[in-house]
């Protein structure tokens, strides 16, 4: 027997109250994901679309209440979710292939089985993702292209409503409403501009109060009130009787009779495409979702887990013939705020919502389709974007001409990808916004590749010399050039490099590669480094390469790929100023130019030398130096040596 203690039982009570209020704020969200869902079929349809809701947020709350982890996290059936199988159905239902099999009224049970099976690969694709450990991958969408998804589908459920705002059935008829061939319905917009406007004011005005409850419950009772002094007829159609309790019915043999047949042959392609699509969608926004859980709970959540728990949510609501659903900021917030913490708030989310289908099934029937479209298209119309909305401030008060730019080219991108949204389809879009951005990223690589380029008679190396060498360097310092990059070199940038390099050439003869800021090379990178080096031995000139230290990941990755020589040849160095410096010495060497007695360092001026006694000096000044050739040997370690050479060694990448 289950020992419970106060406490417990007190965890217990908050999860279920927690829970049941979360549901009760959740059957708007339900109601506008029923609306859009099946609006392609007509107002005949609502119901269906409805109850298919009911299952999605069901489905999704008893999976994260047995299978998810901390922190509290509930989802919902996510009108733009549903805007985008709307948007499917709507395609395939005009296409020859479909309506030569599915014609007259075995269309809508065919689409909806499309619908089932697009959420089925979509879930699938979502349980993958996460199974796979690639829970951090889908965040690397760029989020213009999830703005531009997100304000579109918001426009796409904007437009789809429009119609019932003024009392029509159908968005061809909005043309004709415009030019008055087609009368308005008054009431209808009375209604919705009612149940709008309660919505927005109640946003505004208090927190607390769920907005979207009160334009509902405020717009119908107004209807109701004025269907006893009008025809009921006039005042607009309402959502009808919905059947009572949810509707859980295997939807299994549907999908696969609609698999054997051609139409799914012809429009698998596009099938596949939505869902994985939506599973993207659906999996950045869920994990945007959950990332502000963890800022609410203070606990820190496991992306992969999530996508695997949402995976599933969306799996068995396509089983039993649900909508798409997603996590939910908003609800979570809700259910959290009143108590819930754990799994078991889940659980009494969707008791309550197991209820609320029996109970409210009659209330919502009398929802006038007028007042539902007035609250969806306020509640879409605030759930737009909000970064974009700060974008569009940015563009006036950014100074600067390159921030401007960066504003411009996001907001293009965000407006690019909606516009695309809402004519062309969610997959158009999202290829894109994707090619933009990347080619953006391209462009901004090669950009900024190159942070500046120095010359020897302005960058100096560290190794001290004569008066006289240093006018010689001075008058031909020019002839050696380093060139300092920035990021990576790979595909996109490799030739600016190249570019910038071959710039160079015809007057420089010495070339410093200053790699400290460079985090990786590709292929491509290597493979140009190769093909520079090549072209400047053969012109009699050397491509020197600094901040590359031996045996590092990049300098292995650099000999695995082939590029050998400049290590053999002695032209790589832990840091530009030794680069420079065997640059210099070359340059004298090429000038005749070598240091006599007279150019000798005094020992005094040497900061080794500076704490030495007068005695110590004079002793020391007995000493010869002599001149070293590169790489010849000075002395072995433990042998014993009987000179000190004092003089400058071009063998200071040797071993001693």
């Amino acid at each position: 027997m289950i020992k419970m203690n106060m406490q417990q039982i007190n965890s217990l009570w908050s999860d279920v109250i927690g829970g049941s209020v979360g549901a009760l704020i959740a059957v708007p969200i339900i109601l506008s994901c029923g609306v859009v869902l099946y609006q392609s079929f007509g107002p005949a349809f609502v119901t269906a679309g409805i109850s298919a809701a009911f299952v999605a947020a069901v489905a999704a709350a008893v999976v994260a209440g047995l299978f998810g982890g901390a922190p509290l996290h509930v989802s919902s059936p996510k009108t733009t979710h549903a805007a985008i199988l709307s948007g499917l159905i709507a395609t395939v239902a005009i296409h020859h292939s479909f309506t030569d099999i599915y014609g007259g009224e075995r269309a809508p049970a065919a689409l909806m089985t499309i619908c089932f099976l697009t959420l089925l690969i979509s879930g699938l694709t979502q349980i993958l993702l996460g199974a796979s450990r690639m829970g951090l991958l889908v965040k690397f969408v760029p989020y213009p292209v999830l703005a531009g998804f997100i304000n579109g589908f918001a426009i796409q459920i904007i437009l789809t409503q429009a119609p019932k705002l003024i009392g029509l059935d159908h968005e061809n008829q909005l043309l004709g409403a415009l030019t008055g061939a087609i009368p308005v319905n008054w009431w209808s917009l009375g209604f919705a501009a009612l149940s709008g406007g309660l919505v927005f004011l109640t946003g505004k005005v208090s927190r607390l109060a769920p907005a979207a409850i009160v334009g509902l419950l405020g717009g119908t009772m107004v209807q109701i009130i004025a269907a006893k002094y009008v025809t009921p007829s006039e005042l607009g159609p309402v959502i009808g009787t919905l059947p009572k309790g949810i509707p859980f019915v295997l939807r299994v043999d549907d999908m696969l009779q609609f698999v054997s047949t051609k139409a799914f042959s012809r429009h698998a392609f596009l099938i596949f495409a939505t869902g994985v699509t939506l599973a993207f969608v659906s999996s950045i926004q869920s994990l945007l979702s959950i990332s502000a859980s963890e800022r609410l709970c203070g606990i820190r959540p496991s992306s992969n887990r999530e996508l695997i728990v949402q995976g599933a949510g969306n799996l068995l609501s396509a089983l039993f013939g649900g909508a798409p659903s997603g996590g939910s900021p908003n609800v979570t917030q809700t259910v959290f705020v009143n108590g819930g913490r754990s799994g078991v708030a889940n659980l009494a989310f969707a008791a309550t919502l197991l209820g609320l289908s029996y109970g409210l099934s009659q209330v919502i029937a009398l929802i006038p389709l007028s007042v539902m479209a007035g609250v969806v298209v306020v509640t879409t119309a605030g759930a737009m974007d909000k970064w974009t909305q700060q974008l569009l401030v940015r563009i006036g008060s950014t100074e600067e001409p390159s921030g401007r730019q960066d504003v411009i080219t996001k907001i293009v991108v965000v407006v690019l990808v909606a516009v695309l949204v809402v004519w062309a389809g969610a997959l158009a879009a999202l290829g894109a916004g994707m090619s933009i951005v990347f080619m953006v990223f391209l462009y901004r690589s090669n950009a900024t590749m190159i942070r500046c380029v120095l010359y020897a008679d302005r960058l100096r190396s560290r190794t001290q010399r004569s008066h006289a060498a240093l006018n010689v360097l001075n008058s031909h310092g020019r002839r050696i050039a380093v060139i300092e990059l920035d990021g990576p070199i790979f595909f996109g940038s490799a030739e600016t490099v190249a570019s910038s390099v071959e710039k160079e050439l015809p007057a420089a003869d010495w070339i410093v590669l200053d790699l400290k800021y460079v985090s990786h090379f590709d292929s491509s990178g290597v493979m140009m480094l190769k093909r520079l080096d090549d072209n400047m031995l053969k012109l009699n000139k050397c491509l020197l390469l600094s901040y590359l230290p031996a045996n590092g990941s990049q300098w292995c990755f650099l000999k695995t790929m082939g590029l050998t020589r400049p290590e053999t040849e002695g032209r790589i160095f832990d840091d530009t100023y030794a680069a420079v410096s065997w640059c210099e010495d070359e340059l004298l060497i090429a000038l005749n130019y070598f240091q006599d007695t007279a150019d000798d360092v005094v020992l005094e001026k040497l900061n080794v030398f500076q704490a030495g006694t007068d005695d110590e000096i004079r002793r020391l000044a007995c000493l010869q130096t002599r001149q070293q050739h590169q790489c010849e040997m000075i002395m072995r370690e433990g042998e014993e040596c009987l000179s000190l050479d004092l003089s400058y060694s071009r063998a200071s990448k040797c071993a001693i």
